[in-house]
C-alpha cells in the first residue's frame, strides 16, 4: 500500500479518460490511499493557488501515517513542474519515497504563470531534490511540443537524470491518446516495473 497524490497539468480537470484518473481509480480498487485533486483555475494557473494546494494535499497524506506505506507523487507537465518549484522553494513539508515527473513541461514556455522563473540548473534545486525527491524518475517522449529543446536538453543534463523516453509519445496527454496507461500503474507498486507499457 502507498499514498499516492497526482498532479495534473495545464488545461485539466480531470476527464474521465484521463491516464491520471485511470491511475487515480485502478490505485483506490488496489486500497492505496490517492490525492487527485482539482486545481484551481486550471486554464489561467495562479502559481500561489497551485502551490498551496500542493502543501496541503501533501499535509493531509501525512497526518494519514507512515503505516499507509510509501509517499509517492506523480505530476504531468504543470503538476511536475509545480512539485518542482515547491522543491526549489523547499516549501514541501516532507520529503517523498518516490516521485515521478510525466512530460513536464519546459518552465520557460509558461511565463503566465511565473514558473518561467524556475532555473532547473541551479545548484539549490538539486540540493533540494535530493532531499525532498531522493528517488526521482523523468518520463517524456521525444516528440513533446512542450519540450522543444527536449527532455534531455531542458531536464535530464541540468538536474544530472537518465530520462525515460516514450518514442512519438508526444505531450503523454489524453489529447496524444493516453488514456488507459497500465504502466505507471505497475509502477506504483513496483519501481522496477516497465512504465511504457501502455495496456
Amino acid at each position: 500500500m502507498a499514498r499516492v497524490l497526482i498532479n495534473h497539468g495545464l488545461n485539466n480537470r480531470r476527464a474521465a479518460d484521463h491516464w491520471q484518473r485511470h491511475l487515480a481509480n485502478a490505485l483506490r480498487r488496489q486500497g492505496h490511499l490517492v490525492s487527485y485533486a482539482q486545481f484551481p483555475n486550471p486554464e489561467a494557473p495562479v502559481l500561489e493557488e497551485w502551490q498551496a494546494l500542493l502543501i496541503a494535499e501533501t499535509e493531509l497524506l501525512i497526518e494519514a501515517g507512515d503505516a499507509l506505506g510509501e509517499l509517492i507523487f506523480i505530476g504531468h507537465s504543470l503538476g511536475s513542474i509545480n512539485f518542482l518549484w515547491a522543491v526549489d522553494q523547499a516549501t514541501l513539508p516532507t520529503s517523498f519515497d518516490r516521485v515521478l515527473l510525466v512530460a513536464p513541461a519546459d518552465p520557460t514556455l509558461l511565463p503566465d504563470v511565473k514558473v518561467d522563473r524556475l532555473d532547473l540548473a541551479s545548484p539549490e534545486l538539486k540540493g533540494n531534490l535530493a532531499r525532498f525527491a531522493p528517488h526521482l524518475t523523468v518520463v517524456a517522449s521525444d516528440a513533446d511540443q512542450w519540450l522543444p529543446r527536449g527532455v534531455t536538453e531542458t531536464y535530464a543534463k541540468p538536474l544530472a537524470i537518465e530520462p525515460i523516453i516514450i518514442a512519438g509519445g508526444k505531450h503523454l496527454s489524453m489529447a496524444d491518446g493516453w488514456g488507459y496507461w497500465q504502466g505507471v500503474i505497475d509502477w506504483v507498486n513496483d519501481p522496477t516495473a516497465d512504465i511504457t507499457v501502455r495496456g
